[in-house]
């Protein structure tokens, strides 16, 4: 069920060991302005709003009543971990792309500075290990091209 801004915020005051007043003081307000939004008479603005949220370890929506779903609004260190592979992998796509719109002396090139590279990292064990990583490249066909995306 649903509940209303006025009384989420009142459940989430009291559950965080808030009073109207110690709730007024740590957002620099007065009692009143607290009591006028648990009687439902006010609502604050969004900066408020967004105070309360990491006050409270809650989402907005959760406190303004939209929602029922009461985790937190912080991301949880497995999903910071994944949000940097995706950037990894994008910036691989982006390196993949780019040489693959190189001409054949471009081309020559990077592959010869990589051989260059990889031998170096070897000879110094500083070489990576990728054997957790999958690579696939999907060559379009013309039937496929009104579906692709970039």
């Amino acid at each position: 069920m649903k509940m209303k801004f006025a009384e989420r915020l009142k459940e989430l005051r009291k559950e965080n060991g808030y009073t109207q007043v110690m709730l007024a003081e740590a957002l620099g307000l007065s009692k009143g302005t607290v009591a006028m939004w648990e009687t439902g008479k006010r609502t604050p603005d969004y900066e408020i709003i967004n105070t309360m949220s990491d006050m409270f370890d809650r989402r907005i929506d959760y406190i303004l009543g939209y929602s029922d779903d009461p985790t937190s609004p912080k991301l949880t260190q497995e999903e910071i971990e994944e949000l940097g592979k995706w950037e990894i992998q994008s910036e691989q796509i982006d390196v993949i792309r780019q040489f693959l719109r190189l001409d054949a002396y471009g081309r020559m090139n990077v592959k010869t500075l990589i051989q260059r590279e990889f031998l170096r990292c070897l000879e110094q064990g500083t070489d990576q290990d990728i054997s957790n990583i999958k690579i696939g490249i999907k060559t379009l066909t013309s039937d496929d091209e009104g579906q692709h995306t970039d």
